[in-house]
């Protein structure tokens, strides 16, 4: 709510953009607001109450092979020879950063394990990466900060229903504070930074780097 308020008149900005948007655009919209920005939020977030958390981590390392694979469908991306030998590098350095050498591989299979919860992880890190390379595409329509502020207007209706469904909650008075700068700073800011860069990177290249998660949260 805090990020349509803040977003919306960019929509009324960039209108104009919106006209020229065919079927197959406003389906990938769809994927990139309701998907990859709400329902894979919601999957994540309750995977975690399913499963050992240390297989949704793992998990989350995925979306780059549903958004290289995307890419390679949807936007027919050329890509250097170099990639693909960087390719499981990168997903390796992303695993061990975030496990070290032992622990995945000793907690799968544990106790604590769901095959829903394990379901859940998989759907959210499918749309997060079908939400990169769609928003690629998007991007060759509209500016970035319309599409910024599109993917939030898109996914909070998604939100309000997951809301209904799963029970509401109101913040305390001491948490608006947080909610706000974490809003502003890694959602309008950082979703900004994401959409600009992406402009001009390729979707399989751009996934990639979103691998630096990770090292950050560290």
């Amino acid at each position: 709510m805090i990020l349509v308020t803040l977003t919306g008149w960019l929509i009324w900005r960039g209108r104009r953009s919106l006209k020229a948007f065919n079927r197959g655009d406003w389906i990938s919209l769809a994927v990139v607001g309701v998907g990859a920005s709400a329902l894979a939020t919601v999957l994540f977030t309750e995977a975690f109450k399913q499963t050992n958390p240390t297989t949704v981590i793992l998990l989350q390392k995925t979306p780059p092979l549903a958004a290289i694979a995307a890419a390679a469908v949807v936007l027919k991306e050329p890509l250097p020879a170099r990639f693909w030998p960087m390719l499981p590098v990168c997903l390796f350095g992303a695993y061990l950063i975030s496990f070290g050498s032992v622990k995945p591989i000793t907690s799968l299979g544990s106790i604590g394990d769901a095959p829903a919860g394990a379901a859940m992880a998989l759907g959210a890190a499918f749309l997060w990466g079908m939400g990169t390379a769609l928003g690629r595409r998007l991007l060759g329509k509209v500016s970035f900060l319309t599409l910024t502020a599109l993917r939030f207007t898109v996914a909070l209706p998604a939100l309000a229903v997951s809301l209904a469904v799963l029970g509401w909650a109101t913040p305390s008075s001491a948490a608006v504070p947080s909610l706000f700068f974490l809003a502003v700073a890694a959602g309008l800011f950082g979703l900004m930074l994401y959409y600009r860069g992406l402009r001009g990177t390729p979707a399989a290249i751009a996934t990639l780097c979103e691998l630096s998660f990770p090292v950050t949260a560290i």
